[in-house]
């Protein structure tokens, strides 16, 4: 298949952004190299996450494109073998053929007449907590509004963020269990901003970042741009391994590790004390740098004493608001010793300058009265019901969930390409699902599992969802 030429075509149709959505852009791509010849029937499409990769994409918009191609007859998807081309067209308009029906085909393991199917998909690869449950912006725009003094907010701020700002910071890090002064918070716009403010200050191009095996995929897209290497240290249940991530330092001259403790995605695997206590010794033994992620740890009710606790002098610690109060606030707050935070800061000022001030001043209203705490309750209650579901529409598959998580993990027999075969089927049903190949750091996952987010707002879709997938599974 020619990459450039579908990268072209894809870039094309999606210059008209009022026309098209990226999947159906690139749908619309697919389609026009079938009507050339370009790409002839039965020749099979790249994976999900190469073609993501190439893209830059996500895989869920790789699979929305595949799905829709699918819909139209134009490919076919087969279990364990990949995507392939299965009939020329002389012209398709993708866009033309909105709306596409909601119920799903007459082969589908579906029900009729559920809310979503291939032509309406329901993306449960992509986590959105609970959206519904988010403060309202309106209000609390009010509220600042009847305080005054946004004017203030108009103008450039430090670039470490406002004095405010930075205590609000402090009091957040403290319900991850970390207490920080507020001289030792920035402000970012948002937890992508702050892994890249962390990886671009403190580390050099052939650097080598160690990780979970599974982590999360910006990680890998940040490091190929700021040329560093991340190495991937196996986990089991209880996280990374300290003997492989002490092999890794001794062996490969780690620099730093990133890591998710206590709630890692996508395993929802917890790093127990103890083990957090070997981590910090190995990292000091061998003087690595430390940073911290655990966005998801706030779904839970009791935490550990987060790594960069228990080694300050080291850590990096990134917390974030979206989770809670909402991601369009792009706020998230890093936590660094008095020895990085220069170098941070200007890491800051020459990507964003600043984070946005009217967010951030919003995010700090809603931390002081008491508004995140009440969400994140309310968030929790709704994830208990959540995973309540998913564990009983999935009784008897090998199932990971965390009590107030927004998110399972589905284990699966076999290896990667089970998993990439389940996204596809799944897929083809109507639900986008993130498959274990999405995650992986360093080469290919050695396991096969899916993510499936449960922050839904509608109960009853989420059950028709969970069912489908359970007959997938069944049908094997």
């Amino acid at each position: 298949m020619n990459f450039r030429q579908l990268q072209d075509l894809y870039e094309d149709h999606l210059r008209d952004r009022t026309r098209m959505t990226r999947w159906e852009a690139l749908a619309q791509a697919i389609a026009d190299m079938i009507r050339t010849g370009a790409l002839a029937p039965g020749e099979r499409l790249p994976t999900h996450r190469e073609l993501a990769g190439f893209l830059g994409v996500t895989v869920g918009t790789v699979s929305r494109a595949y799905a829709r191609t699918a819909q139209l007859n134009l490919s076919q998807g087969i279990v364990g073998r990949g995507t392939f081309v299965v009939r020329p067209v002389q012209e398709v308009d993708v866009y033309a053929q909105r709306p596409l029906p909601r119920a799903c085909s007459d082969t589908s393991l579906c029900e009729q007449g559920k809310p979503f199917g291939p032509g309406k998909p329901l993306d449960m690869g992509f986590i959105t907590p609970f959206e519904h449950l988010n403060p309202s912006l309106l209000e609390g725009l009010s509220v600042l509004q009847g305080r005054g003094g946004l004017d203030e907010l108009g103008g450039y701020q430090p670039p470490q963020g406002r004095a405010g700002h930075r205590e609000a910071g402090a009091l957040w890090a403290a319900r991850f269990g970390l207490p920080v002064s507020p001289d030792n918070v920035l402000v970012c716009a948002g937890a992508q901003h702050a892994l890249l403010t962390v990886l671009a200050s403190l580390f050099n191009p052939g650097d080598r970042i160690a990780a979970e095996q599974l982590s999360y995929p910006l990680l890998r897209h940040l490091a190929q741009r700021l040329r560093l290497q991340i190495v991937p240290i196996r986990m089991d249940k209880n996280g990374i391994i300290p003997s492989a991530f002490e092999t890794a330092c001794r062996t490969r001259a780690i620099r730093g590790v990133y890591l998710m403790p206590s709630c890692h995605n996508p395993t929802l695997s917890l790093i127990p004390e103890f083990r957090r206590r070997e981590i910090v010794a190995i990292c000091r033994r061998y003087d690595v740098c430390i940073i911290e992620d655990d966005v998801y740890a706030l779904s839970l009710e009791q935490h550990l004493p987060p790594l960069s606790r228990l080694a300050p002098e080291r850590s990096c610690f990134i917390a974030s608001t979206s989770e809670a109060l909402g991601a369009g606030l792009r706020i998230a707050y890093l936590c660094a010793p008095t020895h990085f935070v220069q170098a941070l800061e200007h890491t800051i000022s020459y990507t964003v300058s600043m984070a946005p001030p009217l967010m951030a001043e919003l995010a700090a209203l809603w931390i002081g009265d008491g508004t995140a705490d009440s969400v994140l309750v309310a968030k929790r209650k709704a994830a208990h019901k959540a995973n309540e579901l998913a564990r009983s529409k999935l009784d008897g598959f090998e199932l990971v969930t965390r009590t107030t998580g927004f998110f399972c993990w589905l284990k699966l027999p076999g290896g990667p390409e089970e998993a990439t075969a389940f996204a596809q089927a799944a897929t083809r049903q109507g639900i986008i699902v993130a498959d274990v190949s999405y995650f992986a750091v360093g080469g290919q996952a050695e396991s096969a599992g899916v993510r499936l987010a449960l922050g839904l707002r509608d109960q009853d879709i989420l059950s028709g969802a969970l069912e489908c997938l359970a007959r997938i599974l069944q049908r094997g």
